[in-house]
Parts: structure tokens; sequence; C-alpha cells
């Protein structure tokens, strides 16, 4: 195996390369083809690396670390940010108001909220006449229910999009440690912080005016912190979390599934399916009940002709992200749906039971946090309408490896590799 630093410096490219192909870079419009390709490859070669690095740990707090200077610079880093995030926010709110007109996801949302504290909880998912001349709704719980206490009290409920950004980039804060591998460490806060300006004040993927992204980013933060903790029920709930959000989980779910079974964990396995049925209980049947359920169960056989009217409306769409759709076209919908979908299941699951078999003979690790990696990059590079603001969830869960990654020193090379 190549000495750690070697295997830290290449990490750090693949990162790199994924963290520009998908900012500042799809600025060079006539290379985002080339761009799709090499942010597919980068996205692959993350959790392949992932897998030579001794198991990811959450790092326990020291005693007193709340007095410790480090700590009090963090938290006033932080305060700077959300000063900042302020800031550019109220401008982009006035600048781009909650309209159709430039996006329908948020007005949705805002309109299942509102039936929601009315008491409508079981019209939350009926058709909304007057957006499109009749529209579905078709967001899941956990990810419109966020919005729910703004919608209440009468705050932009983009506010909430901005909270769970804060959150995110306060988390890689605090397991930011520059005085460790300085030059790798410095180049990887220079990456967050033009994640952090693109999202921030560029605005071009429309993050934090027309999206509800935040939130969906938030909860992958949370369950890469809970894969790391090793807390199978902190690892239940934010999953749940992800997967009532965003379909984006769904070939994790039998991967992981299939981890705990090869590894044996049989407590781990039922805490998992406890979580998800509490989970989907509390968030999902008693809100809006069994009916809407199924209803929402057919709703993925839409987004072929739902992409087919992207192609004739907005074109740019598919010529404008890191999404390899540009490469089929029009007519070849039905066929990458149909690869998304095999793809996000098999793949996981394959590479799952490849690192089984390689742990025969050489003890692998990360194994779980890998494969959420990958599962990201399947789903996303292969989707339907790659809409740019999808894409960040996944840069958010590589910035949080390759952070944590960087954290410790040399000797955890001489650790066991068992994971």
């Amino acid at each position: 195996m190549a000495p750690r630093k070697y295997l830290l410096l290449i990490i750090l490219i693949a990162f790199t390369v994924e963290t520009l192909s998908s900012t500042w870079l799809l600025k060079f419009t006539g290379w985002v083809p080339f761009l799709s390709i090499l942010y597919f490859l980068a996205g692959i070669a993350i959790p392949l690396l992932l897998l030579s690095f001794p198991v990811v740990k959450i790092p326990h707090p020291p005693k007193r670390h709340l007095l410790a200077h480090t700590t009090h610079y963090r938290l006033i880093l932080i305060g700077l940010i959300a000063l900042a995030m302020y800031s550019w926010c109220r401008y982009w709110f006035e600048e781009i108001p909650i309209d159709i007109n430039n996006a329908d996801m948020l007005p949705i949302i805002k309109v299942m909220g509102e039936r929601f504290v009315a008491g409508h909880h079981k019209n939350v998912y009926d058709t909304i006449p007057w957006i499109w001349n009749g529209i579905q709704p078709i967001y899941l719980p956990a990810m419109w229910l966020p919005y729910v206490p703004a919608i209440a009290i009468g705050l932009d409920i983009r506010w909430i999009t901005m909270a769970g950004l804060l959150f995110s980039f306060a988390v890689f804060l605090f397991l930011y440690r520059p005085e460790v591998h300085r030059y790798l460490s410095f180049i990887t806060g220079v990456l967050a912080f033009l994640l952090f300006w693109w999202i921030l004040a560029d605005n071009t993927p429309g993050i934090i005016s027309v999206s509800e992204e935040g939130v969906v980013i938030a909860y992958y933060v949370l369950l890469v912190l809970s894969l790391v903790s090793g807390n199978p029920w902190w690892i239940g709930i934010t999953a749940s979390l992800c997967m009532l959000s965003r379909y984006s989980l769904v070939g994790w779910i039998p991967a992981y599934t299939l981890y705990l079974l090869l590894d044996r964990k049989w407590k781990n396995i039922g805490i998992f399916a406890l979580t998800g049925a509490l989970c989907f209980t509390l968030l999902f049947l008693l809100p809006v009940g069994w009916q809407t359920f199924n209803r929402l169960a057919h709703l993925p056989g839409n987004y072929v002709p739902f992409a087919a009217r992207v192609w004739k409306d907005s074109p740019d769409v598919f010529s404008s992200s890191p999404g390899l759709a540009y490469f089929f076209g029009p007519k070849r919908i039905v066929f990458l749906h149909t690869l998304l979908i095999s793809l996000s299941f098999i793949v996981p699951s394959g590479f799952v039971l490849y690192c089984y078999r390689r742990s025969k003979r050489t003890p692998v690790a990360n194994v779980a946090l890998a494969a959420l990696k990958l599962s990201l990059v399947i789903f996303y590079c292969f989707i339907d309408v790659p809409y740019l603001y999808l894409f960040y969830t996944s840069s958010f869960v590589s910035l949080l490896i390759v952070t944590m990654l960087l954290r410790t020193r040399d000797e955890i090379m001489s650790g066991s590799a068992m994971g």
C-alpha cells in the first residue's frame, strides 16, 4: 500500500476535481460535458480510495473543550459566516422572490406546509390547481415538514434552507484541523471556501434562492456523522430522514443492510429496521396517511415524461450541470431511467459484496461510508433531470470525508483497518 501521505494527496486531488467540476469551472460552458466525466470519475475514486484508510471515527472532544481558544475561534468564525449568509440571503430573497415563474419547488412546499398548519393533514398532497393549471405535490415528508415552523410564524421559508447550510458548514469547521497535514488541510479549507462562496454569493445553483436542498444537505451531514460514530440508533434515524426527503438513498439502504448481514451485526439490523419503521410511521403515516403513501409510491414512473418536457422546454438544464443525461439526449430518456434504477441498486450492493470478499484477505474499513458516497455519485450522475442544485449533497459528503481523514496524524496507519 502506498504511504499514507500519497493516499491523502490522491484523495484530495479527487475531491479538488469533483469540487471544481461542480462549481467554478462550470462558468466555462463549453467544458461542461468534459467536466461531467471528470466529476463522475472523481466521485467514484473517493469511495474506492476511502477503503485504503483505517476506520474513520468521529472525534471525541477533549475535556474542557468549550473553554479552549480554538473552540472560541470556531464559534466566532461561525458567527461571521452567519452574518455573511444573512446579508447575502437578504439580497437574494429580495432579488428573487418565491414565485412559480422562478422555480416551483418552494411555492409547492409552501402550499403543503400551509395546508398542514391549517389542520388539513389529509389534503397536503392534493392537487394545487393554481400552480401550472393543477400540479400534484411530490415532496416527501422530511422535505417539507422542516418548513412548517417558518410557515406557522410567517417567516420566509428559505431561512430554513440557510439554517441547514449554516449547520453543515459549522460541522466542517469543528472537524477541520489545519495544524495537521498543513498544506493538504489548507487546500481543503480553500475548497470549502470556494464551495461556500459558490453557493452563497454566486447563487448559480439557486440553492439559497429557489431550492430546498439545504435541508437535504443537513440530513446527509448528520448521516455521515452517525456512520462514523457507529451509533446504530442515530444511523437508523438519520438514514430515515434522508430517505424521507429524497429518493437518492434508495440504493444505499439495501447495500447497508447487506453490509450488516455480512458482518453479522444482527442487533444493528433490528435497530435499523425498527428506527426506519418508527420514522416512517411518525413522519409519513400519521401526518398524511397510507393512501398518500400509495399515491407517492407510483410517482417515480412520472419522471420519464417529466424529463421529456424539460428537454423540450429547458434543454440548457442538461448542458449546465455535471450530470450524464446530456450524453443520452432526449431520445434515450427511458434507457437512462432504466440505468438510473438498476445501477442505483446494483452498484452499491455489489460494492459491499466486493469489500466483504476482499476482507477475506485484507481487512477493509469504511465500507458503509464509502457505499454512501458511491450511491450518491451513481444516483445524481445518472438522474433523469440533473438540476445543478442537486449535486452539492454529494459535495458535502466528500468534504466531511476528506476533512476527517486529514484530522489524524500518520500514526493512525499503524492501527487495524478492520471496520
